[in-house]
């Protein structure tokens, strides 16, 4: 199956990743991950951020569009 969509996603608009997380919660393809980017051996991450790091399964339904607090995601269309 081919993927027909591509997600933009801000990471200056999703602020609050670890408490919010909506967009992982409604995915129906599992589009999203969660990370630590500055992970430190035994010292618990201070920052998480949203990735569509699955993006190719995207199928454009735009559940995540409908619960971002923050209008952090964008879905476009490919050509």
């Amino acid at each position: 199956m081919k993927n027909h969509y591509k997600i933009k996603w801000s990471n200056e608009k999703c602020t609050d990743a670890f408490n919010c997380a909506k967009c992982l919660e409604v995915c129906p393809e599992a589009v999203f991950a969660i990370y630590a980017p500055n992970r430190e051996e035994g010292v618990a991450p201070e920052e998480y951020v949203i990735s569509p790091a699955m993006q190719y399964f995207c199928n454009g339904c735009g559940a995540c569009l409908a619960v971002c607090p923050n209008d952090a995601l964008k879905i476009i269309p490919k050509s």
